[in-house]
């Protein structure tokens, strides 16, 4: 946004020049000053609305307000509407919120025409300390037995189609055997009633029917209702219509937790173990089905068991394997017994051992033929088994997992507050500096589609505050906290800030304690900058301060359109506070928690703004301001 900013000063200027005095003023990016909930902060009871205050007007699209539940799914809201004269925006949920911690996407365009777009988070009933635990959403019930019928249809449909091929095998060898008919066309009707019931189970939460496409998870479930229609029209061609049924678990995987968190290959890994736990269910109850039909003919029970057998330590090895991963990935160790999805993961594993072991007991006997009866129960039971695994996987589907951005918040700030922002390399640093409390918060760039889930992002920080070390507790990705005590004058604080993928680095900020008030200031100094009619800024834009420096760029800019590009246009801030000792310079530090932006002023002996550093997750932006000499 800060890049923006600073281009279209540049365009306006060089406007200025070729028009005249007469052109018109530029209008100014919006800055969100204001939040109901605020940002990073929780509520007692579910908000009735969602509401943003700008700096100026603003117009909204479709999608102006999206709220996240912990999990990163889409919670119904209504319609986005303005309000005096345009400055709010305002959505109310469709239902009230439960307890948890939600994310605020929006996006606005401002009257330059450029749209404008952050996103904030606030808690609703999770108390704001480091003791407190995270909330544990209950699983979705209604939605997890459709996801059963979902997963138990594609079993039916995949592992009959695979396992259909052995039993196709023997009857071309024995003519004689009595056929058995492959489940998978009535697993693809059960798979596709239930992929419907979930997409019109979206449109009714939402109360209106465009939620269906509306997001990443309703075009996800058309794909699979898609795909599930599209295989029952190839079931006749057998083989066929596992292509379609491909096509379904990739978008299952895809729109599953670890998809949802880790991007490209946390969708593969689940889609592999969704694609091998239909094939062993959906094979084993097919073969089951041709033992029980052909227990009188040796050779034909001999002939399937070994075919199955040999395909069921394939994908029992994949499943193991590939479920190992995606639960330490999603479930820290300390939370599998304290989340209700840790609880749910160690039922599956419990029931997955003992399917194992019926498996086992079962290839134990295999080869022994006249032990048929044994061979058939040691199979039904597994097959038991393992349907019941299918019901706990959609239990832990419909479960949010507890993952960083369910992390309990930091504790609310009391007293004085100082915001602070920096750069680390690429790694956008914010901190908030209150009585005996600092909140450090990471960020990085953001790519790609802004309303596509955000990928999973691995943090590290190391501080210090002069000589001494600080021990840092998480509060969420990307936020750190820790309890000390300030002195008075400046503290000097050392931070090394690292992220997966990003170039990190140290950095240093001077927190001066105590801070005084900074409104009066910030408006008085507003107010003279714009009295000054003329004035020349020299500004650097980095967003990697690994990089050199950039050559300052000079902009001879009224002063009236040069503050109406600032967060502090109106002479107001969030926060506000004055971080220099009475009888010296002048030093404001702003902060707007909501926009992730962080302003630190210098003011000349007249009031008026002199230096300028602000920083936003992308951006170190330093301005140094000269005006005219009196005449």
């Amino acid at each position: 946004m800060t890049s923006l900013r600073c281009g279209l000063i540049a365009f306006a200027f060089a406007v200025q020049i070729s028009v005249g005095p007469g052109a018109g003023s530029a209008q100014a990016h919006p800055t969100l000053l204001f939040t109901e909930p605020t940002a990073e902060t929780a509520v007692a009871t579910s908000p009735e609305a969602i509401t943003l205050l700008f700096n100026e007007p603003v117009t909204i699209g479709m999608r102006a307000i999206v709220v996240l539940d912990q999990s990163r799914r889409d919670v119904p809201v209504g319609p986005a509407n303005l309000a005096r004269d345009g400055r709010f925006v305002t959505a109310a949920p469709v239902s009230a919120l439960a307890p948890g911690t939600y994310a605020v996407r929006w996006r606005v365009t401002g009257g330059d025409g450029d749209q404008v777009e952050q996103e904030f988070r606030f808690a609703v009933g999770v108390t704001l300390s480091a003791a407190a635990p995270t909330a544990s959403a209950t699983p979705a019930w209604g939605e997890s037995a459709l996801r059963w019928l979902l997963f138990a249809g594609l079993a039916a449909a995949v592992g009959g189609l695979i396992g259909r091929r052995a039993t196709d095998a023997a009857r071309a060898a024995r003519p004689d055997l009595s056929p058995v008919r492959s489940w998978a066309p009535a697993g693809m009707v059960v798979a596709l009633i239930a992929a419907m019931a979930l997409v019109a189970g979206r449109a009714l939460d939402a109360g209106t029917v465009s939620a269906v496409w509306d997001g990443r998870a309703g075009v996800l479930l058309l794909i699979e209702a898609g795909g599930l229609l599209t295989a029952l029209a190839l079931a006749s061609r057998g083989r066929w219509a596992l292509v379609p049924l491909a096509v379904v678990i990739a978008a299952d995987g895809i729109r599953s937790h670890a998809g949802t968190t880790f991007g490209g290959w946390g969708a593969v890994l689940t889609g592999v173990h969704l694609a091998a736990v239909t094939v062993w269910v959906g094979a084993l109850v097919h073969t089951t089905r041709a033992v029980v039909a052909w227990r009188a003919v040796p050779n034909a029970l001999r002939w399937v068991l070994a075919s199955y057998v040999r395909l069921a330590v394939v994908t029992y090895l994949v499943v193991v394997a590939t479920g190992v991963i995606s639960a330490l990935m999603l479930v820290p160790l300390p939370q599998l017994v304290s989340t209700t999805y840790g609880k749910v993961l160690l039922i599956k594993l419990g029931l997955v051992v003992a399917a194992s072991a019926a498996a086992l007991s079962s290839r134990l006997i295999h080869r022994d033929t006249r032990q048929a009866t044994r061979i058939r129960r040691a199979m039904a039971i597994e097959a038991a088994l393992l349907v019941v695994v299918l019901a706990a996987s959609a239990v832990l589907v419909s479960t949010p997992p507890p993952t960083g951005t369910a992390a309990a918040l930091p504790p609310q700030p009391t007293g004085p507050v100082v915001s602070l922002g920096t750069l680390a390399g690429q790694v956008g640093i914010s901190l908030t500096a209150s009585e005996g409390l600092l909140v450090v918060r990471l960020s990085t760039p953001r790519r790609g589609d802004y309303y596509a889930a955000e990928p999973g992002q691995d943090y590290s920080l190391a501080a210090s505050l002069g000589e001494s070390a600080l021990a840092l507790t998480g509060c969420g990705s990307g936020c750190y906290f820790t309890r000390l005590a300030w002195r008075d004058g400046d503290n000097v604080l050392t931070l090394r800030a690292g992220a997966t993928g990003w170039p990190g680095g140290a950095t240093g900020l001077i927190v001066s304690w105590p801070p005084r008030p900074g409104a009066a200031d910030l408006a008085a100094a507003v107010a003279a900058t714009r009295a000054a009619g003329r004035l020349a800024v020299y500004e650097t834009v980095t967003s990697d301060t690994t990089a050199d420096p950039p050559e300052p760029n000079r902009l001879d800019l009224d002063a009236a359109f040069f503050l109406s590009q600032e967060p502090y246009a109106d002479g107001t801030a969030p926060i506000a506070a004055r971080t220099s000792p009475p009888g010296t310079v002048v030093r404001l530090a702003l902060g707007y928690p909501a926009a992730s932006i962080n302003v630190q002023l210098t003011l000349d002996d007249r009031g008026r703004i002199t230096e300028e550093i602000l920083t936003d997750p992308k951006h170190l932006v330093t301005r140094r301001i000269l005006y005219p000499s009196p005449e």
